[in-house]
């Protein structure tokens, strides 16, 4: 049998009882001692289930009580009279069978229903500020603040092994060669005009912090602008880490995001600006830092073959670096239009289920213009500034690509030994990127999830033959090659693993995870400007695992530890371990 029962139903079904057992030995009585009445019991087995309160339990039994009294005497009929002979309307479709309804609600249950969505009502009322909607601007109203802060104190450790450790080779820092060059490559005093990195010495208690404030406003329907700044102690794409000290001088703030994105329809959205990263993947490939600029599209439908699976699109053109208008500076004939472009495609699933969340995606980033190239022969012996292909010099750079000497330099015939050789380093190959990214997130209890994340990548446009390209005058790469054997150490793919366990995101206090995964990375994999910074202090030819773990203190706000030991892949020792303890901030 159904039931559907409600207070009036409760109220007569009391009522009816009360008469029928008004001889019964301890009707009224209210204690939690057994009754032999089946109505009594079940009405304490109600306030014991907290069905009802012990207050409205009470006022039943007496209003019944009252009734049965009353019939008693005569005074009215054996069913209650107060109690209301269901309306039978022809209208309304017949109850369900074993469905009893009693249109019945005795006043003190309409007293308790009345306060509870009173107080209900007042609650919301005051979160929405209905009593002074015009106490701020529209124009407030439409704003939606955010930000997040962090405070880290970092520990580099070099293996006593490092290149450099003999004191006479070095590990040649490309980004700094390239950002203040052009740099003098002379034999006979290349240590003097040469960048190094840091192989060998350590360095602890590096304090730095990061601090983001930002807003999306809701300009119209359809229409929202999104500003954020950032700090940052250079243009770095993929940091905006600000190291401390420095004389106590102020600290830099950069403009880290600025768009505006239109949504056509319901699951579209176009952006146009500088944005977040818009495609799924890990830091295998970018930065979790990194923003993109210029103009990206996203749409998603549902599945109509599988319940709960929603298929997303992404597209995107990303200039990475324009030519100068006026290069060459010093020459009447300019080189025209060269545009160093980032052409991105992306098409995922995600099925949600109550228990689980699988993502997956493939993903295509081509890069135009990316690849370095040989100049003209270029006499900087008579006065010359610029050669024909400077221009394709990398914008950034970490470390790892296959570079080349791009400048075609012509000795000068009367210094032969000392003459001037400023030099460019160019990207060997192009990048053309093909990522296969997954993320199974596994629900294991109401708190807890288990997700397991994989990703690979590999170029497309690797191609070993191309680093001899330039082979017949006498230019070889001068990164990841051999050139006693003139062999190339490199190569066109990457992976990683990871586990994580606990919360997905921390946003309360003592919520906790833990992380834990592998990377492989070869030297050509991904152009090493734009993925992960920190695992072996950033850029390709790495291999080794990566540890995190957290822990929320208040709301909100959480502590972390990070943990990265890595290795080189190809080519002389590098091994560095990174740790980092952090304690970060939103809102």
């Amino acid at each position: 049998m159904k039931w559907n029962l409600t207070w009036g139903d409760l109220a007569a079904a009391v009522a009816a009882a009360a008469l029928c057992l008004s001889a019964t030995p301890g009707f009224a009585q209210t204690d939690s001692a057994p009754s032999q009445s089946a109505m009594m019991n079940l009405i304490r087995l109600l306030v014991k289930q907290k069905v009802i309160t012990q207050q409205s339990a009470d006022a039943l039994l007496k209003e019944a009580e009252h009734e049965a009294s009353q019939a008693r005497s005569g005074k009215v009929a054996a069913v209650p009279a107060s109690v209301p002979v269901p309306e039978v309307r022809p209208d309304l479709p017949p109850p369900a069978p074993g469905t009893i309804r009693v249109p019945y609600v005795p006043q003190i249950v309409k007293n308790q229903i009345r306060d509870e969505v009173k107080a209900e009502v007042l609650k919301e009322a005051k979160a929405e500020n209905w009593a002074q909607p015009e106490a701020l601007p529209a124009w407030i109203r439409r704003i939606r603040w955010s930000g997040d802060f962090r405070f880290r104190d970092e520990f580099d450790i070099y293996g006593k092994n490092n290149i450099g450790s003999d004191g006479i080779d070095g590990f040649i820092n490309y980004a700094a060669f390239n950002a203040n060059g052009p740099t003098n490559v002379n034999p006979n005093n290349i240590l003097n005009t040469i960048p190094f990195l840091d192989t060998t010495a350590n360095r602890y208690n590096l304090l730095s912090l990061r601090a983001r404030f930002g807003l999306t406003a809701n300009v119209a329907d359809g229409v929202s602008v999104g500003l954020r700044l950032g700090t940052g102690s250079s243009n770095s794409p993929v940091s905006t880490t600000q190291i401390l000290g420095g004389g106590f001088g102020k600290k830099d703030i950069w403009l880290d995001q600025g768009y505006i994105s239109l949504a056509p329809g319901p699951s579209s959205t176009i952006t146009l600006g500088r944005m977040g990263d818009p495609f799924f993947h890990t830091d295998l490939v970018y930065d979790e830092n990194l923003n993109f600029d210029g103009v990206m599209a996203t749409g998603k439908m549902a599945a109509p073959w599988v319940p709960d699976l929603g298929v997303l699109g992404t597209i995107g053109a990303f200039p990475v670096g324009y030519i100068d208008a006026n290069f060459p500076t010093y020459s009447p004939i300019k080189s025209g239009d060269r545009t160093e472009l980032l052409l991105g495609a992306q098409l995922g699933t995600d099925w949600r289920k109550e228990r689980y969340d699988w993502r997956f995606a493939v993903s295509l980033y081509r890069y135009l213009n990316a690849q370095g190239a040989l100049s003209a022969p270029c006499p900087i012996y008579l006065g010359t500034v610029q050669c024909s292909t400077d221009d394709t010099a990398p914008p950034f750079m970490q470390k790892g690509n296959t570079l080349f000497l791009i400048r075609n330099i012509i000795p000068d015939p009367s210094n032969p030994t000392n003459y001037a050789q400023p030099q460019f380093a160019g990207l060997v190959f192009n990048y053309n990127e093909l990522n296969a990214t997954s993320a199974f997130d596994l629900k294991v209890s109401p708190r807890y999830h288990l997700i397991v994340a994989a990703d690979y990548v590999r170029n497309l446009a690797y191609d070993p033959n191309v680093a001899y390209r330039y082979a017949a005058q006498g230019v070889f790469p001068i990164t990841n090659f051999d050139p006693a054997t003139r062999t190339l150490q490199s190569g066109p793919n990457a992976f990683m693993g990871s586990l994580q366990v606990g919360e997905p995101e921390i946003h309360s206090r003592w919520e906790w995870n833990i992380v834990g995964g592998y990377k492989y990375i070869q030297p050509d994999a991904v152009l090493d400007a734009f993925n992960d910074h920190d695992f072996h202090m950033g850029g390709t030819n790495a291999k080794g695992y990566f540890l995190k773990a957290s822990l929320g203190i208040f709301d909100n706000t959480w502590l972390s530890a990070r943990w990265f030991s890595a290795n080189e892949v190809y080519g002389a020792p590098l091994a560095i371990d990174v740790m980092q303890i952090d304690l970060n901030a939103t809102f």
